[in-house]
């Protein structure tokens, strides 16, 4: 079983390791459906809407592994009736409340003397530029530029924008010891003035020197010793300069995962049940993934003709509204160069196809 907002990735990743899953998400994609044995659309990944699929899942396939990926941490009721029903592949529900705890995330990292932006838990009165944060963001959904007199809510905390490069270090873990399968740049798109830092891809390229990469591969040893984090995670960072800083911990597979040939479905498996992979997971190829988001509404066509490069196709008649994801891109080759030229076709190919 797999759940998760956008269950695409995971469900290619476990159909090319030998599994035909069951698929839960919020899309249903056309790729999704390809993947999967059966496929099931619902509204949000609460328990409510989980509760008769998992029972049907279960009854046929008793504990049987169940995968999660980007939404589920967010609901931990979900993640306790998975629990029950079925064998849990991912990090608990203890294990992710450690994370998603802000304040004692980052006392964490000053005991363990880990560099990372300044945070506040209260609204910052000095000159330094703010960001506002929600505690259990993701894919940089509510982060905004903090102004003085702004309106906010419960669950967020500021931290101080920093100018650098972000990355992201994906690791896997097995509670105690880790394995770093890359490190990668992120990019983000700023849609506007309520989603500036929008995450829009990955690429398994980063600027990082050999003892910044020792230095980070110690920072997460550390955190694993303290926080027993399992599976496939990813800490994500801002180069500045010389400087580094850890920004957060996703407890989840990410979307760098899909930049590696390697079967790291099983390797998440294995990690999960305690057994780190031994498998090389280095590429020389450069690779790289990149949301294309909607500069208008459209509407899918039938029979639309996607450039072979694109996923998470979503099926004729969908209404993409501005500022959602009409599908994602992933482009190989033996340079950024070529890659970035990739990227850029086919995101004008897909916006001119719908002129």
């Amino acid at each position: 079983m797999i759940i998760a907002n956008s269950g695409r990735m995971l469900a290619e990743a476990a159909f090319q390791s030998g599994f035909m899953p069951w698929v839960i998400d919020l899309f249903a994609d056309q790729d999704t459906l390809k993947y999967s044995e059966r496929l099931f659309r619902i509204e949000a990944l609460d328990e409510p809407f989980l509760k008769a699929i998992i029972a049907g899942f279960s009854s046929l396939h008793p504990m049987s592994p169940a995968v999660y990926g980007s939404g589920l941490e967010h609901y931990p009721k979900a993640l306790e009736l998975i629990s029950r029903e079925c064998e849990l592949v991912g990090n608990d529900i203890k294990t992710i409340r450690l994370i998603q705890q802000k304040k004692c995330f980052f006392e964490l990292l000053d005991h363990l003397e880990i560099d990372y932006p300044h945070v506040s838990f209260t609204e910052p009165k000095g000159t330094e530029q703010w960001l506002v944060k929600p505690e259990t963001g993701e894919g940089g959904l509510g982060i905004r530029l903090f102004r003085a007199g702004m309106p906010t809510q419960r669950n967020l905390y500021w931290q101080e924008f920093i100018e650098g490069t972000a990355c992201s270090a994906l690791f896997l873990a097995d509670g105690r010891n880790i394995r770093i399968i890359g490190f990668h740049t992120q990019w983000c798109e700023n849609l506007n003035a309520d989603q500036p830092f929008l995450f829009a891809g990955v690429i398994n390229r980063c600027p990082l020197s050999a003892e910044q990469a020792d230095i980070i591969h110690s920072w997460i040893t550390a955190i694993v010793r303290a926080i027993p984090l399992k599976g496939l995670n990813t800490l994500d960072f801002i180069i500045q300069s010389e400087r580094i800083y850890v920004l957060e911990i996703n407890p989840r597979p990410s979307a760098s995962m899909q930049l590696y040939d390697a079967d790291l479905f099983r390797a998440h498996l294995n990690a999960c049940r305690g057994n780190l992979d031994n498998t090389n997971f280095t590429s020389r190829t450069v690779c790289a993934y990149r949301i294309i988001y909607a500069d208008r509404s459209i509407t899918i066509p039938d029979a639309f003709c996607w450039p072979k490069a694109c996923r998470d196709l979503p099926i004729a008649g969908s209404i993409i509204r501005k500022g959602q994801p009409i599908c994602s891109i992933i482009a190989r080759d033996i340079n950024v160069r070529n890659v970035q030229r990739q990227l850029n076709e086919i995101r004008q190919t897909i916006f001119q196809s719908f002129n």
